[in-house]
């Protein structure tokens, strides 16, 4: 086997380390997985639980669906509904190190951050598209993510009424402090029509080639709602088709 190979299957191995994705975390960056290669994320909080799937079935591109449980629905004061959101992501660049560059994502469903409290979206009646800038200082030791975006709700809050909003969050995670882990926190909310009060995420994240796992916590400034305790947990399968498959598992 050749050391291009060789090199190539362990960079290939290793960059999910590089792949801070969403999990609990509102925030999002440039990195995209290698073609063929899925990711399973999984969270649970005090108020929903969230499971999607993210496969990168083209170079560059992600597709994502999102499911997230709300524990009780104010609609009906029933116990529960499920919420599902599907978004693409499109990656414009990243330096040769893979810790910063730029993206765009875009779909139909929110993020439940991004919903003001007792908000609902009801089936492709919301629609969004923000973009991610990523930097890296300290010799990529520290990561700030920053994300504007915009979303319209075709029946906001169930009154058959167009509502527009103007998303945003941003988030910062420090690495070298705790080993194998980085200490994250963000901010984020809605201002508009379709708002969400001004909130705060902290916690710990986790990570190695194949796993990530965080424990966080989150709420409104004004303490108005939050997601409260959150852990999440991400899995990166080895490439399932594609270019990659052959050289990251090579016989």
């Amino acid at each position: 086997m050749s050391i291009k190979k060789i090199l190539y299957i362990v960079v290939l191995g290793f960059c999910p380390i590089n792949a801070i994705r969403a999990q609990q975390f509102v925030g999002d960056n440039q990195w995209v997985a290698p073609q063929g290669v899925a990711t399973l994320i999984a969270s649970a909080g005090q108020n929903y639980s969230q499971f999607y799937v993210v496969a990168a079935l083209i170079q560059e591109w992600e597709f994502n669906a999102q499911f997230v449980y709300y524990y009780d629905d104010p609609r009906t004061n029933s116990e529960s509904y499920l919420s599902p959101s599907f978004y693409l992501k499109r990656r414009l660049y990243q330096n040769e190190s893979e810790t910063a560059g730029y993206a765009i994502l875009g779909g139909t469903g929110l993020f439940p951050h991004h919903l003001d409290k007792g908000e609902v979206t009801s089936d492709f009646q919301s629609w969004w598209m923000m973009a991610t800038a990523t930097y890296a200082f300290a010799n990529n030791n520290i990561l700030l993510d920053i994300l504007p975006g915009a979303t319209v709700n075709l029946d906001h809050k169930q009154s058959g009424n167009t509502a527009w909003g103007f998303t945003y969050s941003s988030r910062l995670a420090v690495y070298s402090i705790i080993p194998e882990s980085a200490i994250v926190g963000e901010v984020f909310g809605t201002a508009g029509q379709a708002n969400a009060p001004f909130s705060y995420r902290a916690g710990v994240r986790w990570e190695s080639p194949k796993w990530i796992a965080a424990l966080t916590y989150s709420s409104a400034f004004s303490s108005s709602h939050g997601a409260g305790l959150e852990i999440g947990l991400m899995f990166y399968t080895d490439p399932l088709f594609g270019k990659n498959r052959n050289k990251a598992n090579p016989i």
